[in-house]
């Protein structure tokens, strides 16, 4: 990727300001909440009556579920969509900032307005919703396992001392089943090369699941380097596997994780789509120009889905999801337009 193809540098500089504010306004919201509400609280539904029939005919087939982005009454909902027939969405009465879904179960991260807060529900199959589960910080990416058994999420939090660099995460993993706490990576044992590791700057991110529930891969970031980790959660343990892997995704034969690879640092820094090979370790680049801060989500063994914004409007930001081959032959094309957030969803 060459220099040209990125924003320009004023345009990354408006984007990180407005971050900034969006990233205050959040810690403002989770004092708020501190203040008015030590209980969970929320909706105990995802749809209206009127939509049961619809939203039945489009979970038996293979679909998509994402965040709706359409300007509207309806932003930010979560929507459903056959994967053949891609423009006829279904948007739901749930707010949602990052969701995933299997066939059996789903998970929202949300900031909720009332009560105030930062929520996580879980979904079970009929699109009730079972458990709802209060955040420590603001959403930023979730993964439901295969298996539908466990669930993870990743919030930003304030309050840490990791916030003189930069914000911190949080990353816990849960039942699904029961919303009861599974482990939060910060109480894992790191080890790399066979040795324990361990620094205050700790971050980890990105969770995703292997077919087995108790293994995953998450990222762990520490003094401005990224590591791939391999986790296992009855063990509460996390062994170092690549360097520089931020984000990783999976792919449904398990043979190749997807990531966003950094480039440049602070305001100048960008992420492009690339994949490794967990056999060789070997890395390629795929052909996107366009910077990608997603979680990467796998349509098939040969495409992968990654959400685009398109506006740095903090009231109404905007975003596309994308499609791009694994092998490089062809360039991106959008996907669904107005959305982000993406989890394929297969019978």
């Amino acid at each position: 990727m060459t220099r040209s193809q990125l924003p320009p540098g004023r345009l990354r500089l408006f984007a990180a300001l407005v971050g900034l504010i969006v990233v205050g306004s959040a810690v403002y919201l989770y004092l708020l909440r501190a203040e008015t509400s030590t209980s969970a609280g929320g909706p105990t539904r995802v749809f209206d009556a009127s939509q049961q029939q619809s939203l039945t005919h489009v979970r038996r087939g293979a679909h998509l579920a994402f965040r709706n982005m359409v300007p509207g009454p309806e932003y930010g909902r979560l929507a459903f969509a056959p994967l053949d027939d891609r423009d006829s969405r279904q948007t739901t009465l749930l707010e949602c900032n990052r969701i995933y879904f299997t066939n059996k179960a789903g998970f929202c991260l949300t900031i909720a307005r009332s009560p105030a807060g930062f929520r996580g529900y879980l979904i079970d199959s009929s699109l009730g919703i079972t458990h709802t589960l209060d955040l420590p910080g603001m959403p930023s990416r979730t993964r439901v396992s295969r298996d539908s058994r466990r669930a993870a999420y990743t919030v930003f939090v304030a309050g840490d001392s990791y916030l003189a660099t930069g914000l911190s995460t949080r990353t816990r993993v849960v039942d699904a089943a029961s919303g009861d706490d599974a482990g939060d990576l910060e109480s894992f044992t790191v080890t790399r090369s066979g040795q324990v590791i361990h620094a205050v700057d700790f971050n980890f991110w990105g969770v995703t699941f292997t077919r087995d529930s108790n293994r995953f891969y998450a990222t762990l970031g520490t003094r401005g380097r990224t590591y791939l980790l391999e986790g296992d959660v009855k063990e509460r343990a996390l062994r170092v596997i690549g360097d520089d892997v931020e984000c990783p995704s999976l792919s449904p034969d398990e043979t190749r994780i997807a990531f966003k690879k950094k480039f440049g640092s602070g305001f100048e820094a960008w992420w492009q789509p690339a994949l490794i090979d967990l056999s060789t370790r070997e890395v390629r680049l795929l052909p996107e120009p366009k910077h990608i801060d997603d979680q990467i989500e796998w349509l098939d063994d040969g495409h992968i889905l990654y959400a685009v914004g398109h506006s740095i409007s903090a009231a109404r930001r905007r975003s596309d999801i994308w499609v791009l081959a694994t092998d490089g032959a062809t360039g991106p094309t959008v996907f669904v337009a107005d959305a982000e957030s993406p989890a394929v969803v297969r019978p």
